[in-house]
């Protein structure tokens, strides 16, 4: 790091993120009973399902066990995923990139290119459709022959149901990608904008990414934005779209985590993303009444 100062700045930031350090957290609602609240990466990296034994404890406890989405990487909701992002991704008027600067865009459509989108296709798509396709890598879109491609989410199902949980969802596949078309076109834009400008690589981000989830470490992610990170890895327009795409879908969530952990002996496995911060799922909990402690 060659400016320590700035770096301690964005330290400072990250630490003061409300519920940024930790993925385990207990919950107990006012009549004593007890549950769970687990951040995972939607990930089949080892390093995303190679679950801590207090981890393991907890969801071997739980009767009942709720993801974001059951079955998510099966060929049925995969498909199903695939076939509702298509029904939403066309832009009927087109000019998808006007908004660019034009060396911006030139650079924009490189990039689409290379995933496999002509410059003219792309502007027929909605942006954010566009800015998700630039933040995956090709690792991520094409996993090596003969890797181990179970999620950590796949894996949290399979111990559910090998110990006799009921498996339960949080979400539909189509609020999922309600929740993607919702995100406005200038937060998309800037992410593609930052992307191009910047350089920005997907690899390198969810290299981070991981990093910081390996050490727990969640709400540095939310602090990667705005002059503290500058200069650092910039990802302000990354971390913008990402926060539109969690923001919403808290809400949505929380309406149907909140029964399961009043019922108690639950395990709630969610996106790490959906844990820190004022309006994420930690802080949202406890002001519904629960208490909330970290234990991992």
């Amino acid at each position: 790091m060659s400016d320590p100062p700035s770096f301690e700045k964005f330290e400072n930031s990250a630490r003061a993120i409300a519920n940024g350090q930790g993925l385990l957290w207990r919950i107990e609602s006012r009549a004593g009973k007890v549950s769970y609240l687990f951040g995972t990466m939607h990930s089949s990296e080892p390093a995303a399902k190679s679950f801590d034994d207090l981890v393991l404890r907890a969801l071997g406890r739980s009767s009942v066990v709720a993801t974001e989405l059951p079955g998510a990487s099966t060929r049925r909701v995969a498909a199903e995923l695939r076939r509702l992002v298509a029904n939403r991704s066309f832009r009927p008027q087109g000019a998808a990139l006007s908004g660019l600067p034009e060396d911006t865009r030139k650079e924009v459509e490189r990039r689409m290119s290379v995933a496999g989108i002509p410059p003219g296709v792309a502007d027929q798509l909605q942006p954010w459709y566009l800015a998700l396709t630039v933040s995956r890598s090709n690792c991520a879109a094409n996993p090596r022959a003969g890797t181990d491609t179970e999620t950590a989410d796949a894996r949290i199902e399979r111990l559910a149901l090998e110990q006799g949980a009921t498996l339960l969802g949080l979400e539909s596949p189509v609020e999922q990608v309600d929740a993607l078309a919702s995100i406005p076109d200038d937060v998309a834009l800037r992410m593609l904008r930052d992307t191009a400008v910047k350089r920005l690589k997907p690899e390198d981000m969810e290299s981070t990414i991981t990093g910081l989830y390996s050490t727990r470490r969640i709400g540095y992610l939310l602090a990667m934005r705005g002059p503290a990170w500058a200069g650092v890895f910039d990802i302000d327009g990354y971390a913008e779209f990402i926060s539109a795409f969690i923001t919403r879908r808290n809400l949505t969530m929380l309406q149907r985590a909140l029964p399961i952990f009043s019922g108690g002996q639950a395990f709630v496995a969610v996106g790490a993303l959906h844990l820190p911060g004022d309006y994420g799922m930690v802080e949202l909990i406890r002001r519904a009444g629960f208490t909330v402690t970290r234990i991992w």
